[in-house]
């Protein structure tokens, strides 16, 4: 149980580091308002495909 507790937190830890990563690089590639345009679009449409999920049985 302690085990796949821990892999489950390092896979949220990677995730959480590699998204600020994503994050980081965007913002020395194009700067500030063209990152939070990037990651606004990414966040919409990732909003998007869970609420499709969730409403795709109907």
């Amino acid at each position: 149980m302690i085990k796949c507790v821990m892999i489950q937190l390092c896979k949220y830890l990677f995730g959480l580091s590699y998204l600020a990563l994503h994050v980081r690089i965007c913002y020395l590639l194009f700067g500030w308002i063209a990152t939070l345009v990037i990651v606004g679009v990414q966040l919409f449409i990732a909003g998007w495909l869970v609420w499709a999920m969730i409403r795709a049985p109907d």
